[in-house]
């Protein structure tokens, strides 16, 4: 009965020492992980301002009342503004970073939203202008 008793004192002992080992290594694991988070919503926020650039351009070439739709899907929060021609596409990272891209269009734009879920934009030509709309 004794040895029973240690083992199991000697089995808590082990598992406080790994759940203080991980206690420890959360915080920098958890930074780990914001900053892959990070990393990977910008390649899609890249992704997604090539494509809308490219939709942009083939729209400026088709007839009026053309439409394209174009998917976004953030890991994280994205703010979309515009300022004249140029759509900025900012994605939030830890430590209050952000990482941006541009869109540019051949007439102005305007669209001030913020987006963390996936969202679908539409791209309007009406009256020879490109007109940029989400649900």
């Amino acid at each position: 009965m004794h040895c029973n008793g240690q083992l199991s004192l000697e089995y808590l002992l082990l598992l406080a020492a790994v759940l203080g080992i991980f206690s420890l290594l959360l915080p920098l694991l958890n930074n780990v992980f914001a900053a892959s988070l990070f990393g990977l919503d910008s390649v899609n926020a890249k992704r997604f301002s090539q494509q809308l650039q490219q939709a942009v351009e083939e729209t400026s070439f088709q007839a009026d009342g053309a439409a394209t739709l174009i998917e976004a899907e953030p890991l994280g929060k994205w703010r979309l503004f515009s300022e004249k021609e140029t759509l900025f596409i900012l994605v939030s990272g830890p430590s209050q970073r952000e990482k941006g891209f541009e869109v540019v269009f051949p007439n102005p734009v305007v669209l001030e939203t913020t987006i963390s879920h996936k969202t679908v934009f539409v791209l309007r030509k009406h009256d020879a202008r490109i007109l940029l709309e989400h649900n």
